[in-house]
């Protein structure tokens, strides 16, 4: 299957995200780990301007996270839609603090003609579970479909 998508998402595995259209995806600064269609693996250094005033990560910057890695899941499939979320929920299992790691899979459970499910697990750099998530993304259908120009990224839908 030709997936320019998943193709150019591949390009940037080992390498931070900072160069993809999401002004978040730039802040957040994570580091793609690994991709396959469906399904990704980024890596986030807790920095201090993310933490909350107890030292822990603020739940919004966590959820930000988690929200950065299913996007990038979700857009390997390389459908000619924009899929927004329809819920998205998360239980906080464990802290993250300041100079963590945080490592987010995001994985396609089930893809349907207009709903996709997606499920997140992070873990800190011990392997300790932090938190689970769960999102049901809507496609929406723009006229025409318009993928940002972005070098290395060519697309016709």
């Amino acid at each position: 299957m030709n997936n320019p998508v998943y193709q150019f998402l591949k390009t940037f595995e080992g390498k931070e995200l900072s160069d993809l259209p999401s002004p978040i995806t730039a802040w957040l600064k994570g580091k793609l780990i690994s991709i396959e269609e469906g399904k990704t693996v980024v890596e986030y250094r807790v920095r201090k301007e993310m933490t909350n005033p107890v030292g822990t990560m603020q739940g919004g910057i966590f959820t930000a996270m988690m929200d950065d890695a299913l996007g990038v899941a979700v857009y390997s499939l390389g459908k000619d839609r924009f899929f927004t979320s329809v819920n998205f929920t998360v239980d906080f299992l464990e802290s993250a603090f300041e100079g963590d790691s945080v490592r987010i899979t995001a994985g396609v459970v089930r893809e349907g003609k207009t709903i996709v499910n997606v499920k997140i697990e992070a873990m800190n750099q011990t392997g300790k579970l932090l938190a689970v998530a769960s999102s049901n993304l809507v496609a929406k259908q723009l006229d025409p479909m318009k993928f940002p120009d972005y070098k290395g990224l060519n697309v016709n839908v």
